[in-house]
């Protein structure tokens, strides 16, 4: 029995495979009939017919065949509706009907349909439930009403999924029970979602509808697999632990439940005691001495085998000609060649991360390739014109090696800004050489292919030079005018296009009559060299020529004391009386010479004094008043007149003798 109800469900979906109406292998495709319940009415639907009776007033028609033969009778639908429902009431059972719809002008929408009231039932969807939740899981339904004088029962299909699972896994009716199914083979701690529906055995009616799903959570179980687990590249940052160990997540099909944290394992330095620490996800700070670490995932069950990471050795044999390039979806394709060492990597890891992100290890992320391979492909949360550095390393058991880093970008754009800090430097007044500063990398949005030179005169229009290379920071201007005055801007350009222009650098030509001004100081100065070297050299013609041609007074070192204008003062009459110069006029008579003849004196009290010379002309007394001890009577009576003569006025000088006055070592002759 089981045998020929499954062969008749098989033929039932095969003519639903080819796009027959379950339940009705005799009416035409697109017109359906069924029976609500056993005891509920008939459901007739139809298709709309094309042309202007699509939207026309239908009308079902229904007329008994096998018992009593007696006219149709007919339910109409409202203007627009497709289907329509016969109440049990006006129906009798194991009666033979001729169904057929026409439209409100009489036209017949489909061929007449031949059919029983057991043939179209419809069952009821059953009832799903849980029986227990151990590591297996058991489910049990309850059949739909049915009537008992009915001979055949009910055969139903039951299928499940994991939820949010596009399909669904169907049971085969010779695993399941009467009423129940166990299920043997569900994945630990998932989520999972059941339905049920039921057919008469002899397959002649429509499956019910399904079920409303059943859901359920599998039972926990100890974690299996391996933690990917890795360290940020690069040197630490400050205050950054020295080595910052990362690991991804455990996947939650290997987790088999809620990972409680993880068991980290390590050993530094030439020590070989071992630490040990339990950390939360996913990441914990290490010594930098670290050369080998195991870490292992743990639920409320048990814990994963450890994962082991090697960090002895970081110079081992490394990939070569690693190539990153964009392919579409937002991913990159890498591909690499094994270094020529003979000595092969148990596997491959890439990692890549923003490149001008301030934190990398925040956007690091890395993907295993296993031995043998040269290619890979990146996919994951690519932001466009964002470059990332792209890095690939071999993994021995005693430490890795690593390539050089890459660029690349997953989708390019035009750069947003220009070259930075122009700057001009004239080597001739037709030329300058021009200098600045690559565009910064967050601004780029691209691999930069080239640069733009746009040079624009006052009177001339802009015009542009061929392309720069983007490895070039200088550019030599030939052709330019001199004593002229130039804009200059520069732009960058991806292989999407050229970006923003920079900003304007202005600069002049220098002008070609400052050249024959800087000559003129060049020779002006190149002859005072000359007569320096000239007038040392001949140092002594030239002050004996100096002699012949400047006045006396400008180069005797003792001046002529008749050049002299001092004023001299007499005491009588007026004292400011102006007297001439020192030198004698022509009427004026020199006092006589006297000739002294000083001998060397003798002991004060054998000295004569008697025998000194007589002065031709003796001096004056002394004045009153001087110390000396004069007597009145011996003045005589032109005493005043002689003290008057005696006391001169002290000599008035201008400074001219200064100027010529002897120093103190030419009169000691030490000069």
């Amino acid at each position: 029995m089981r045998r020929r109800g499954r062969a008749a469900w098989l033929l039932l979906l095969a003519l639903k495979t080819f796009g027959f109406q379950e339940g009705d292998p005799e009416g035409p495709p697109g017109m359906a009939c069924y029976q609500m319940g056993p005891s509920g009415g008939m459901n007739c639907s139809w298709p709309s017919p094309p042309g202007p009776e699509a939207n026309t007033t239908y009308t079902l028609h229904y007329q008994s065949l096998k018992l009593i033969r007696d006219q149709s009778r007919s339910s109409q639908a409202p203007a627009g509706r497709r289907w329509v429902v016969i109440e049990r009431g006006r129906l009798r059972h194991n009666e033979e009907y001729a169904v057929w719809v026409e439209a409100g002008g009489g036209t017949q929408i489909a061929p007449r349909l031949t059919l029983t009231l057991h043939e179209i039932v419809k069952p009821e969807p059953p009832e799903l439930g849980l029986v227990e939740l151990t590591p297996v899981v058991t489910v049990n339904w309850t059949n739909p009403r049915w009537p008992q004088h009915s001979p055949l029962g009910l055969a139903c299909d039951l299928r499940y999924r994991m939820s949010g699972a596009p399909n669904w896994t169907r049971v085969h009716e010779e695993d399941m029970e009467p009423n129940s199914y166990e299920f043997s083979s569900l994945e630990p701690f998932s989520a999972y979602e059941a339905q049920i529906r039921c057919i008469p055995e002899d397959r002649k009616g429509f499956w019910s509808d399904w079920s409303p799903p059943l859901t359920f959570r599998t039972p926990e179980d100890a974690p299996q697999g391996l933690v990917d687990v890795w360290q940020a590249a690069g040197p630490p940052e400050p205050g950054q632990p020295s080595l910052l160990l990362l690991w991804k997540p455990l996947d939650p099909r290997a987790a088999r439940g809620v990972v409680r944290g993880y068991s980290i394992t390590f050993r530094a330095g030439s020590n070989r005691a071992e630490s040990s620490l339990d950390a939360p996800c996913c990441r914990a700070s290490l010594p930098a001495s670290t050369t080998h670490v195991w870490i292992s995932a743990k639920n409320n069950v048990g814990r994963t085998p450890p994962a082991n990471l090697s960090l002895e050795r970081q110079d081992l044999p490394a990939p070569t000609e690693v190539r990153a390039v964009a392919v579409q979806g937002q991913a990159l394709w890498v591909t690499w060649d094994p270094s020529e060492d003979r000595l092969e990597p148990l596997e491959y890891l890439v990692e890549w991360a923003e490149e001008c992100g301030s934190a990398k290890a925040a956007t690091l992320r890395w993907v295993r390739s296993p031995a043998g391979t040269r290619s890979t492909r990146l996919t994951g949360d690519f932001r466009p014109r964002v470059p990332y550095q792209v890095r690939v390393y071999g993994l021995y058991p005693q430490g890795f090696g690593a390539s050089a880093p890459v660029r690349a970008y997953t989708q390019e754009g035009v750069p947003s800004a220009g070259p930075q800090g122009l700057q001009d430097r004239s080597i001739s007044k037709e030329a300058s050489v021009i200098s600045w500063e690559a565009i910064p990398l967050a601004q780029r949005n691209g691999h930069l292919a080239h640069y733009t030179l746009y040079l624009a005169a006052p009177t001339g229009s802009p015009r542009a030079s061929r392309p720069i290379a983007a490895t070039e920071t200088t550019y030599t201007l030939q052709g330019l005018e001199p004593g002229t005055s130039y804009r200059l801007w520069m732009t960058g350009s991806t292989s999407i296009g050229e970006g923003n222009a920079s900003t304007i650098h202005l600069f002049h030509t220098p002008d070609s009559r400052w050249e024959a001004v800087l000559a003129a100081l060049l020779a002006v100065g190149f002859l005072l060299f000359l007569a320096c070297i000239v007038g040392a050299v001949l140092h002594a013609k030239l002050l004996d020529l100096c002699r012949k041609v400047l006045p006396r007074w400008c180069w005797e070192k003792v001046p002529d004391p008749t050049l002299s204008r001092i004023p001299l003062h007499e005491g009588d009459g007026d004292p400011y009386r102006y007297q001439g110069p020192l030198a004698p006029g022509p009427d004026l008579e020199e006092p006589p010479l006297t000739l002294l003849d000083i001998e060397e004196p003798a002991d004060p009290g054998t000295q004569d004094y008697s025998t000194l010379p007589q002065l031709e002309s003796p001096l004056p007394p002394l004045p009153h008043g001087s110390g000396a001890s004069a007597r009145p009577e011996e003045l005589g009576p032109s005493s005043s007149a002689r003290e008057e003569a005696w006391e001169e006025p002290a000599p008035v000088t201008s400074g001219y003798e200064k100027h010529f006055m002897p120093t103190l070592e030419e009169v000691l002759g030490l000069a």
